[in-house]
């Protein structure tokens, strides 16, 4: 149903509340409030007659962002690339004549821009919400996506830090980076993590938010213990972000944070089998272990004598 009121500014509100779908805006009239609100309550109402509403791509990320995103652990970073896509010039395509030409001229548009890892997880986003709007909103018929080439996956990384770049970086860097770097390499926690961890008991810590939303028990080296001593005091984002630039600094190149990962589970493995490094990580399937095991041929090779 729709509801109006005056504004002390004189404009119009008009207030569209139709089957758990809510939409505001402000007219200089009460007559374009009421033209607007009946306009939006049967686009909503095409939904639910299976009809495709005469509405935006950007209304449709807007719902999405609102309703769906919320609920998410990436929230924020779902929230700023929705938001950044609602300013594309897809946004404005209606979703009745969306089609596979509007997806793949913003998926070429975007590879121009940044890596195809960053493209891939934007589609992946993207396609998300059109899913639901297909499922569960009744808004599309089908997934513009569909016939449209995924980006080819980039190189897998083979980057970890030398004993002499871990030197040189922990005497750069400040306690609490300091902790946060010891913590990576001698347990393979991500950032996010190490910014939550708080219950450590005996020589476990308790992990009660991971990546898949599933609690995980990580045992503790005696030197990660030491490290921890109660916490590192950084946010998730603060640790990647001191990092980049503690790098920079101690003239460590192409080095990133989650590199620590691979650095971790490429030295654990020497000392623990496939099933029991992927249980510490948290790797249901040990197949996944060789995205971060990192060892050169070389140094395999070594070993062998």
């Amino acid at each position: 149903m729709a509801t109006f009121r005056r504004l002390p500014s004189g404009l119009w509100q008009a207030q569209v509340f139709r089957r758990g779908m809510r939409a505001s805006a402000s007219f200089p009239n009460k007559g374009a409030a009421v033209a607007w609100a009946g306009q939006k309550e049967a686009d909503y109402m095409a939904g639910v007659r299976g009809e495709i509403p005469n509405l935006t791509v950007k209304a449709l990320l807007e719902r999405y962002r609102l309703e769906v995103s919320p609920a998410k652990k990436g929230a924020r970073w779902e929230s700023i690339r929705l938001m950044a896509l609602e300013r594309d010039r897809v946004a404005q395509v209606r979703l009745r004549q969306l089609d596979a030409p509007h997806v793949a001229d913003w998926q070429r548009r975007r590879l121009q821009a940044v890596s195809s890892a960053s493209v891939r997880r934007e589609r992946n986003l993207i396609n998300n919400a059109f899913e639901i709007a297909r499922k569960e909103w009744r808004w599309l018929t089908k997934n513009p996506f569909e016939g449209v080439r995924r980006p080819k996956d980039g190189r897998a990384r083979t980057r970890i830090a030398s004993e002499e770049e871990i030197t040189k970086l922990l005497e750069a860097a400040s306690p609490a980076l300091g902790r946060a770097i010891t913590l990576a390499i001698e347990t393979g926690m991500r950032a996010g993590e190490l910014a939550n961890l708080v219950d450590v008991r005996g020589q476990v810590a308790y992990l009660h938010d991971t990546k898949n939303g599933e609690s995980r028990e990580v045992p503790m080296s005696q030197r990660a213990l030491d490290a921890w001593s109660g916490g590192i005091g950084l946010s998730a984002g603060s640790v990647s972000a001191l990092f980049s630039r503690l790098c920079v600094e101690a003239e460590v190149h192409g080095l990133t944070f989650h590199d620590l990962r691979g650095t971790a589970i490429t030295r654990l493995a020497r000392k623990l089998d496939a099933l029991q490094l992927a249980k510490m990580i948290g790797h249901k399937n040990p197949k996944m272990l060789m995205v971060y095991y990192r060892e050169s041929t070389a140094d395999i090779a070594a070993r062998l004598d």
